[in-house]
């Protein structure tokens, strides 16, 4: 009786550890990223990306948002259509549709609304080695324009 006793608490002790958060495998796209324009090197907007269990799709929505140069944050998607037009940016799900391709690496099939220009994106996301940065390519399919960013965990 006694050693299933120590096994049941070297059991508990082992789910209790902190190591044990360590070895849990976490998805590498949920979470806080600041979106990094390539054309300009500044910040666009900082997304929480989240996952519905049920579809495995990612969306993302965006907290907050920063000034392009001198102009003012927008604080409505005044060039966004659809139910979107005039929309508030901060809360706003700008990114829908998204699935994983090749486990944690890359992803596809998602669809980008550019809060700045309104223009809907078909989007597809290579993630580096380190998980730290998700490269980013966009193309516009109404009027074949494409657009690259760089996500950075944070």
């Amino acid at each position: 009786m006694k050693p299933n006793f120590f096994r049941t608490l070297v059991f508990l002790f082992g789910l209790s550890s902190p190591f044990a958060a360590i070895a849990t495998p976490t998805d590498p796209l949920i979470g806080t990223w600041k979106v990094v324009d390539e054309r300009t090197g500044s910040y666009l907007s900082d997304i929480v990306i989240r996952r519905n269990s049920k579809t495995e799709q990612y969306s993302a929505v965006i907290v907050k948002m920063y000034p392009l140069g001198k102009e003012a944050i927008p604080t409505l998607c005044t060039l966004c259509s659809g139910t979107l037009k005039n929309q508030p940016i901060i809360g706003m799900e700008v990114l829908t549709g998204l699935k994983m391709l090749s486990p944690n690496e890359e992803f596809g099939l998602g669809i980008w609304v550019n809060p700045y220009d309104g223009y809907k994106y078909n989007l597809n996301a290579r993630l580096s080695k380190t998980g730290k940065m998700l490269n980013i390519n966009t193309k516009n399919p109404s009027n074949n324009t494409f657009r690259n960013m760089t996500w950075i965990r944070l």
